[in-house]
């Protein structure tokens, strides 16, 4: 090779090591991975209309989805990949409104919806349960139901009765055997042996009663009884009441704290209570006292409440449009923040 030619090839080599380094020259970087979100919570609004998809270790909002006439509540599936959300209708249980019936399916990694199911005449489908088995439990009030839908063909496989058209919540116990019911203006609540897909006993509670949550070892189901101010705990060894504890207000939603020795309730402050609005009692189990009483201002109209599986802080919802997060031992407000037009119920799931 002669003289010249290899200086050539040098100058070549520089040119284009020079122009590498220029500003802007070098490749980018290869862009790094969408962040994952394994914890979550979904807040329902009913005049979104929809679901707020939230990071529950962070509180910080992921996405968004829109959808029909007022959804009140929804369920994660046991891998946390799907949300079911029955859309109910644009009244409250009881009264006259549209009679919706579709559930979508939605997306948990970017809130969309990924197909909608057809509830046919099973109407206003309300709350959902996905059970040990991963079938899926629906109120359906206005045919006296609960629908049980297999989530991967989207398809109803059976219906069990529930004795009432108000059947708006229910609890089941872990193995997937019995189901216990809210029948709010009915003023009963209702056992269901779902393998025989029958009710057991309709109970009386003598007034309205709202929601219903089962205890982590499956010995107490329990409602909210707002007219008599009383937290009602029944056996679910032979579904009679064993004990009631008043609190200073009504009453309205339950959870249990993850070991059972604590049972949370949202309700209403009494009248001409202060601050005026929503209130939360702690209510400890061996003791059946009232044993902490929120004193902070937490918003209107009562949505839901659930005990985070991931710090264990109680989180409530409220119509006046916000999300707040109490101590679980103190229920001092921690902190808040906002949920969109009316946030009703609230949940949480974990990605598998």
């Amino acid at each position: 090779m002669s003289k010249s030619l290899r200086y050539a090839g040098i100058a070549l080599i520089v040119c284009v090591l020079f122009v590498m380094a220029l500003p802007g020259a070098v490749a980018a970087p290869p862009q790094a991975a969408p962040l994952q979100h394994k914890h979550l919570m979904v807040v329902v609004s009913k005049l979104l209309p929809g679901i707020t998809l939230f990071d529950a270790d962070t509180d910080q909002e992921i996405c968004r989805a829109t959808m029909g006439i007022s959804p009140h509540e929804a369920a994660f599936s046991r891998d946390g990949k799907t949300l079911y959300v029955p859309v109910y209708s644009s009244a409250n249980v009881g009264a006259p409104g549209t009679d919706e019936h579709v559930i979508h399916f939605v997306r948990t990694s970017d809130c969309q919806i990924v197909s909608s199911m057809d509830t046919g005449d099973f109407k206003r489908p309300h709350f959902a349960v996905e059970g040990p088995s991963g079938l899926l439990y629906v109120t359906a009030e206005l045919k006296n139901s609960i629908i049980v839908i297999e989530p991967k063909q989207q398809k109803i496989v059976d219906t069990i009765p529930t004795g009432s058209p108000n059947t708006h919540f229910f609890s089941m116990t872990r193995d997937e055997k019995k189901i216990f019911t809210s029948n709010v203006s009915s003023a009963t609540l209702s056992v269901l042996d779902v393998p025989g897909k029958q009710v057991i006993k309709v109970v009386s509670t003598g007034g309205g009663n709202q929601r219903m949550t089962v205890s982590p070892d499956d010995k107490w189901f329990v409602t909210s009884l707002g007219t008599t101010r009383q937290v009602a705990f029944y056996r679910t060894s032979d579904y009679e009441l064993d004990f009631s504890v008043e609190v200073d207000g009504g009453p309205f939603v339950a959870r249990f704290s993850p070991d059972g020795k604590s049972i949370y309730n949202l309700g209403t402050a009494p009248r001409g209570g202060t601050p005026a609005g929503m209130r939360v009692w702690k209510i400890d189990t061996a003791t059946r006292k009232v044993v902490a009483t929120s004193s902070d201002t937490l918003g209107t109209g009562t949505g839901g409440l659930q005990v985070s599986p991931f710090n264990g802080r109680v989180y409530i919802s409220g119509y006046s449009g916000q999300v707040s997060v109490l101590d679980p031992d103190s229920l001092k407000l921690i902190k808040q923040f906002p949920a969109p037009n009316t946030p009703d119920g609230l949940f949480f799931g974990s990605i598998q």
